[in-house]
């Protein structure tokens, strides 16, 4: 099969090749939809076509996918191999020296190199997909993941290209003095030597706009008094935990209050604190986030083991506003697909919409058949409802789908965007409670994103 010609694609092939000229390595901003594997592919076999390259890929099914990918479409590629986990180290030994193109995962290659380190030396070219997950997101001095602390310095002598959907989140270092937000771009930067980054920025005025399908994000709000009040009442704990921890620092460390009171949860881990305290808040904030996540079944349990009165619990509802709503959705579209944090809500909506008629296609963690499962929710021509943990919305693309459902929101805004963008365009509901601070935590994230990734979304207040 033919590659189509792209020009953003042939911009970025023609300044890869440039700065490797130049001795540089290149870290890549590449977002979801712009091709990666393509640009993978096309780097094997016209940039890179005379260099021993190793490619990197995080998890198991990356590996698999793009292990596929590149040995069965446009013809494949000569000298590729895969090495995964579990074979033996002689093997993966004779694997790297006879083969041109290695793919693998990091922990894999960096065992290698533990019993066999002069193997470093074989590559020209080091890939690493998804690069910024090789940095940690909170951390105490270590700021790479492992095992990239050391693999960068085995490998220094190699020109790195590092591709990335969005370079634009933080991440959290503390040390023995401060706590430092840093941004994860100029860490990747500092840590890979010599590299010189090209950003969307870089060429979006090729024609990125005609691959580049908007997705509308509507942001809506759930009334439902009975979970807002659970809410709420969480929400009175937290807030008096946090003032009795005020107080204490006001007591013991004063030089410090100042500093807490602007960032509460940035600055408190460094502080040293009554250690029930700070259990008690964590406690109260997880539960919170329960409330937010999970099914009203489940909510008695976590409420009445914690110390709420049955009194206090007589009124919960059988489900939630935000299960109900999700049903009501998917009841208005033939293919439905919905991200969720826990389990227990995953079975919970897919029992709920099964009842509706919906054929129930689950993926989690738990799922070995993740790629088979979802390929089969793809060919599916009546109504049907895909519904997935975090773990297994990972890697993940679905064109398919009429509409995601976000159920519930994390923190990280680049995290919420790749949820928005799992579809490659279309329709996307974000779900809150109205009259919480999940509410608030929404404002945010969603604030962060328009900010930062302007470029393919487009968001809508449903009242």
């Amino acid at each position: 099969m033919p590659l189509e010609s792209r020009e953003y694609q042939n911009f970025i092939i023609q300044e890869i090749a440039k700065k490797i000229e130049l001795n540089q390595s290149v870290i890549l901003e590449l977002d979801c939809g712009m091709g990666k594997r393509v640009l993978v592919y096309r780097l094997l076999v016209e940039i890179f076509k005379e260099q021993k390259v190793v490619v990197f890929l995080q998890t198991h099914s990356s590996l698999e996918e793009t292990s596929s990918y590149l040995e069965k479409e446009y013809g494949g590629i000569e000298g590729l191999a895969t090495i995964k986990s579990g074979s033996n180290s002689k093997y993966r030994k004779y694997i790297i020296e006879n083969n041109r193109v290695i793919l693998t995962l990091p922990i894999v290659f960096s065992n290698t190199l533990k019993k066999f380190p002069q193997l470093a030396r074989e590559f020209n070219i080091v890939i690493i997909n998804e690069v910024d997950q090789i940095i940690k997101r909170i951390s105490q001095h270590r700021v790479l993941c492992v095992p990239w602390n050391t693999l960068i310095q085995q490998m220094s002598e190699t020109h790195f290209i590092g591709m990335s959907g969005t370079l634009r989140d933080e991440h959290i270092i503390l040390d023995e003095n401060q706590l430092h937000l840093r941004n994860e771009l100029k860490t990747l930067i500092e840590f890979i030597p010599n590299s010189s980054v090209i950003s969307i920025e870089d060429f979006l005025d090729t024609d990125l706009e005609n691959y580049i399908k908007n997705t509308e994000v509507h942001i809506h709000p759930i009334i439902d008094d009975k979970t807002a009040e659970i809410i709420q009442m969480l929400t009175t704990r937290i807030e008096e935990v946090k003032e009795e921890i005020i107080q204490e620092v006001s007591e013991t460390s004063p030089k410090d209050l100042y500093q807490l009171k602007k960032n509460f949860f940035n600055i408190l881990p460094m502080l040293s604190i009554d250690t029930e305290l700070i259990e008690k808040l964590n406690r109260l904030l997880l539960l919170r986030k329960y409330v937010y996540s999970m099914p009203a079944s489940t909510y008695y349990n976590y409420l009445i083991r914690y110390g709420f009165s049955r009194d206090d619990l007589s009124n919960l509802p059988k489900n939630s506003g935000k299960e109900l709503e999700a049903l009501k959705i998917a009841k208005q579209h033939q293919k439905t697909t919905i991200l969720c944090s826990f389990l227990s809500t995953v079975s919970s909506l897919s029992e709920l919409i099964e009842k509706e008629g919906f054929a129930i296609f689950q993926v989690t963690g738990r799922t070995k058949n993740k790629n088979e499962i979802i390929q089969n929710f793809k060919d599916f021509d009546d109504r049907a409802a895909l519904i997935l943990s975090p773990i297994g919305e990972r890697d993940l693309d679905i064109p398919q789908t009429d509409m995601i459902i976000v159920f519930d929101l994390v923190n990280s805004p680049k995290t919420v965007y790749q949820k928005f963008k799992r579809s490659r365009g279309g329709k996307v509901v974000l779900l809150f409670y109205d009259d919480t601070p999940e509410r608030q935590k929404v404002k945010r994230v969603v604030s962060e994103i328009a900010i930062r990734y302007p470029w393919s979304t487009i968001f809508y207040s449903d009242k």
